[in-house]
């Protein structure tokens, strides 16, 4: 536990690694996206009490506004795109 309390830089990696999983979730497949989006929200609670606890409150805030924007941004993304798409009715 001793080294854990004493890297942030450790931690810091760890973020970096989990933000480039999460980035890749929109190259996955349909049926594994809920699944990995499931594994990055349960890996990741540990890691920002992690990160809250070395670097204080206001760096935890932070990296957790990022990791939400980056967890929901690909949904909302995904529904816009499927709502400007053009419908194929009128090119006939």
């Amino acid at each position: 536990m001793i080294v854990l309390e004493s890297h942030p830089g450790l931690a810091a990696l760890f973020a970096a690694i989990w933000a480039i999983l999460s980035c890749a979730i929109p190259l996955m497949r349909m049926n594994w996206r809920h699944s990995a989006t499931c594994m990055l929200v349960l890996a990741g609670v540990p890691l920002l009490g992690w990160l809250t606890y070395l670097c204080g409150p206001a760096l935890g805030v932070l990296f957790l506004s990022l990791g939400l924007s980056i967890l929901v941004w690909q949904p909302l993304d995904l529904l816009l795109r499927r709502r400007r798409r053009p419908s194929r009715q009128g090119a006939q």
